[in-house]
């Protein structure tokens, strides 16, 4: 598919489609990332086959042709998934400063935790293991060194899609994520309610913007107060 852009989006099967009319065609983040600034910096926690990433850097061309595309860094614990978004990456028709990590985020100074690798990218988790889904053993993300090295100036958004782990990533890691002037979260609610989460983010001087449900989950928009 051609974007209004001219970036290429390939889709390669049902799975993809899925996420493709998630983004593309529903267009489920659009309203929450016109409530932002253009972002010059992303870091995109649960990439998948790297679809957001493509979309963050249409929505660039589209209304910020003359500027620089948006540095990136995409961060997935499915090693398939992570290949397939360097590969959407690389031909998508343009040029970006793009990082790619396979990882999972864990616990402060973890070095690897089980995750459950479904077919489908979006169906696997750390957290919550489909009836398909098999259990290996990822590498985990130290994303104090990850932001220190990427984005020592800190980052304008940071979204997170990484089916259950966001519980994790809120307790383990706020001294990160208070380095981000915005974060896209899907709250899937498998360790704790939203109160808490919300209330956690609070504290870390987070507003909430916006939220959404999304099927069984919530999509949710805070800024840096």
């Amino acid at each position: 598919f051609r974007l209004r852009s001219g970036l290429e989006v390939p889709v390669a099967d049902r799975h993809e489609m899925a996420t493709f009319r998630e983004i593309f065609i529903q267009q489920e983040y659009e309203d929450f990332l016109d409530h932002l600034p253009p972002a010059n910096t992303v870091l995109d926690l649960g990439c998948n086959s790297g679809y957001f990433a493509l979309q963050m850097l249409n929505r660039a061309r589209v209304l910020m042709p003359d500027k620089p595309l948006p540095k990136l860094v995409l961060v997935d614990a499915n090693a398939a998934a992570v290949e397939r978004a360097r590969a959407l990456v690389d031909g998508c028709g343009t040029k970006a400063d793009v990082t790619l990590v396979h990882g999972l985020i864990g616990a402060r100074g973890q070095a690897s935790a089980s995750f459950f690798l479904a077919p489908a990218s979006a169906e696997s988790s750390a957290e919550n293991r489909t009836k398909h889904a098999r259990q290996v053993e990822v590498p985990c993300v130290d994303l104090a060194a990850l932001m220190s090295e990427r984005f020592p100036g800190g980052v304008d958004l940071i979204k997170c899609d990484i089916e259950g782990g966001e519980e994790s990533l809120v307790r383990e890691w706020t001294d990160v994520l208070a380095q981000a002037r915005a974060l896209l979260i899907e709250w899937h609610g498998f360790q704790g309610s939203w109160a808490d989460f919300h209330a956690v983010l609070v504290q870390a001087g987070f507003r909430l913007v916006m939220e959404r449900p999304a099927g069984r989950y919530k999509n949710a928009l805070f800024e840096r107060c």
